[in-house]
C-alpha cells in the first residue's frame, strides 16, 4: 500500500500539467501513487497523462466525462489506495519535501490531518506565504471543537483548501465523505474540510509554504459566480445538518449560526445578480434548519460568544441580530443591505 495517494484533477491543463506532475514525481518520499483524473479535457492533457504513466509505474490515469472539480476528486477518491490522501489541481505544484514532511508529522503525532502554508503564484511573481499559521500540534479533542472554530477556522488561520492538507483515507471512507458538486454549493473544499474537521482529533500545522496556488484570469475562482448566494447558504444548511447526523450539533450550537451567517453574508454581498441573491433568501427561508440557525442568531448566545471569543465589537452583534430578524420576516431588501450589498446592486 502506498503511503500517500496524490489525486490530481485535470481539466484542460496541458500548459501547466508538466510542472504539476513533475513536482509530485520529484517528491523526496517515493512511496506515493499519483492518480491523474482527466475530467473531460479537450486539449492534449490526456496525451500528457499517458506519457507520464508510461514512464513511471506510480502514475495511474482515470478518464471521465466532464463533471467538474468535485466529481474529478471523487473519482480519484474511489480508486485511491494510500493511507493518506493529498489533492492538487492540475495547474498547481508542490515543494519536493511536502509528502515526506506531512507524512512524518502525521505518523509522529497520530494526526488525522496535517495542514501547511502556500503561496499564490502569478505569471510574473510569486507572493510570500499566504496564511498566518505557525508550526504546532493541536489536540482538538482536548481544545474543543468550538474553540478551534473561533481560534483557527473563522480567522482563516489554516485555510480551507483541499490542496493544503493531508487527510487519512480511512477517516474519509468510514464517514462516507466526498466533495459536493459545485453546482449545488460553492467552495466544495470548504464543505469537505469542515466536515472532515468533525472527525479530526489531532491536527499538525506545518509553517512552511509547500504549495503554489496558480492564479489564472480564466479560472473558476477568479470569475463571476452566478448563484453564489444560494450555494453558500446551502453549504451552511448542509453543514448544520451533517453536524446533527454525526452527533456534534449541540457541541457546536453557538458556532453553527455564526458559520451560516458568515457564509450567507459573503454570498449575498458577492452574488453578481441581485435578483438571484434576493431569490436565495426567499427560497431558503422555509428550511427548518435555516430557521433554527437564524433563531439562534437572533435570540441565542451565538453572537455574544462569538464576540467574546474573537474580540468583535458590539456592531457585529447588532448587525447579526438585525440580519436574522430581517431574513425571518422576509424583509429581503433590508437583509441584503445588512449583508453589505451595495445599494446600486439591489
Amino acid at each position: 500500500m502506498p503511503k500517500v495517494s496524490v489525486i490530481v484533477a485535470v481539466y484542460n491543463s496541458a500548459e501547466f500539467l508538466p510542472r504539476c506532475v513533475d513536482s509530485i514525481l520529484a517528491q523526496t518520499e517515493s512511496g506515493i501513487e499519483v492518480l491523474l483524473v482527466n475530467d473531460g479535457s479537450t486539449d492534449n492533457s490526456a496525451e500528457l497523462m499517458a506519457a507520464y504513466a508510461a514512464q513511471d509505474p506510480r502514475v495511474r490515469c482515470i478518464h471521465k466525462a466532464n463533471g467538474g472539480l468535485a466529481s474529478a476528486r471523487n473519482a480519484g477518491l474511489a480508486l485511491a489506495k494510500g493511507k493518506y490522501l493529498l489533492f492538487v489541481d492540475g495547474d498547481d505544484w508542490f515543494e519536493p519535501a511536502l509528502v515526506a514532511d506531512a507524512w512524518a508529522a502525521a505518523e509522529a503525532h497520530g494526526a488525522e490531518q496535517v495542514v501547511w502554508n502556500y503561496r499564490k503564484a502569478y505569471s510574473s511573481r510569486v507572493d510570500p506565504p499566504y496564511l498566518r499559521l505557525r508550526a504546532e500540534v493541536i489536540d482538538i479533542a482536548k481544545l474543543g471543537l468550538p474553540a478551534y472554530f473561533y481560534r483557527y477556522w473563522f480567522p482563516y488561520v489554516h485555510g480551507q483548501e483541499a490542496w493544503s492538507k493531508l487527510y487519512r483515507r480511512d477517516v474519509i471512507e468510514a464517514n462516507g465523505l466526498s466533495f459536493a458538486p459545485s453546482q449545488e454549493i460553492f467552495a466544495e473544499d470548504t464543505a469537505f474540510a469542515a466536515m472532515y474537521l468533525l472527525h479530526t482529533r489531532k491536527l499538525v500545522a506545518l509553517d512552511a509554504a509547500y504549495a503554489y496556488y496558480r492564479q489564472r484570469d480564466n479560472s473558476m475562482m477568479s470569475g463571476r459566480k452566478p448563484g453564489f448566494a444560494r450555494q453558500l447558504i446551502t453549504l451552511g444548511i448542509r453543514y448544520a445538518d451533517y453536524a446533527g447526523r454525526v452527533g456534534r450539533a449541540r457541541e457546536l450550537r453557538h458556532v453553527l449560526p455564526i458559520l451560516l451567517y458568515r457564509l450567507a453574508v459573503k454570498g449575498l454581498a458577492g452574488d453578481p445578480i441581485a435578483e438571484d441573491a434576493a431569490r436565495a433568501l426567499l427560497e431558503a427561508k422555509g428550511n427548518a434548519t435555516l430557521r433554527g440557525l437564524l433563531r439562534g442568531l437572533l435570540w441565542g448566545a451565538a453572537l455574544p460568544v462569538y464576540m467574546l471569543r474573537t474580540g468583535k465589537g458590539i456592531g457585529t452583534q447588532l448587525r447579526g441580530r438585525a440580519f436574522a430578524w430581517a431574513w425571518l420576516r422576509g424583509r429581503t431588501g433590508m437583509a441584503l443591505r445588512l449583508a453589505g450589498r451595495k445599494k446600486g446592486m439591489i
